[in-house]
């Protein structure tokens, strides 16, 4: 589950002898945040990793003018950049076409049998929207990506945000706006559960492929509070909540999505290739 990290510490870099200490204090949060970056397990862990090198490299050069955090999330969002821009944008039917040619494939068929009906597995829709969230984000620019994850999923401020990120105040906004309408736009004519003219109904085709014993709580559709307008903001709104509480990182579906995100990867990545 997300964090709000709004309030979490400040001051000067720990003594050496206490690096390690902290760092534990320090790693799910990071973690998480990686992870919904770059969206598999392995690769997040080899990042997180070099961000505690590179945290060592530059400890001298934290000198306690902002907030510990903001220095640390700013060298982990940096290396999730260049991770990123190393890699090629997906396009946002990514999911659809893998679940076309999952269907078409019998071994690939038999591969998701296996991780679905493994006794600790429990496909919960929730985990599975904030995983979609991610590998939609995976469209835009990494920059972009950045900048819709620490402000609305981490709970960072634009000021923060934007320094994580060291660009302005003004450049960061434009860059979030610009993330939310792309992310907005991508839904509405995606996801059958903002939109029931949408192409995509995977959440529920998976939670139905599921056998009982590993089947989770169902969401047939995402709704507005009760007297809001139905707009496609709001819906985003609502699909925010569900990402920002789901438990993505050590969730019991997290085999499947590790799976999606392998077959996902090479697929985007050979397509430009």
């Amino acid at each position: 589950m997300t964090q709000d990290l709004a309030s979490v510490g400040a001051g000067a870099f720990p003594a050496p002898e206490s690096v390690q200490t902290i760092w534990e204090d320090w790693r799910k949060p990071l973690f998480a945040y990686i992870y919904r970056m770059v969206t598999h397990h392995q690769d997040a862990e080899d990042l997180l990793q070099e961000v505690f090198v590179r945290v060592l490299q530059n400890r001298q050069k934290f000198r306690g003018e902002s907030k510990f955090q903001t220095w640390l999330f700013g060298i982990a969002t940096h290396i999730c950049l260049d991770h990123l821009r190393s890699k090629k944008r997906w396009r946002v039917d990514a999911q659809l076409i893998g679940e076309q040619e999952t269907i078409a494939d019998p071994k690939q068929v038999e591969q998701l049998t296996a991780v679905m009906t493994h006794p600790d597995f429990v496909f919960e829709i929730r985990e599975h929207v904030a995983f979609c969230f991610s590998c939609v984000a995976r469209t835009l620019e990494p920059d972009q990506q950045a900048a819709l994850m620490l402000k609305e999923v981490f709970g960072f401020t634009g000021e923060e945000a934007a320094a994580m990120l060291e660009v302005s105040e003004p450049v960061f906004r434009h860059s979030l706006s610009e993330a939310r309408s792309r992310m907005t736009g991508a839904y509405e004519g995606l996801c059958q559960l903002i939109n029931k003219t949408g192409a995509c109904w995977q959440c529920q085709g998976l939670r139905g492929f599921a056998q009982e014993p590993n089947r989770g709580a169902d969401l047939v559709q995402i709704h507005v509070a009760e007297g809001m307008t139905v707009t496609a903001e709001n819906l985003f709104e609502e699909r925010l909540r569900i990402v920002r509480a789901a438990d993505l990182e050590e969730g019991r579906g997290r085999p499947l999505h590790d799976l999606f995100y392998r077959d996902l990867a090479k697929r985007e990545q050979a397509r430009a290739e």
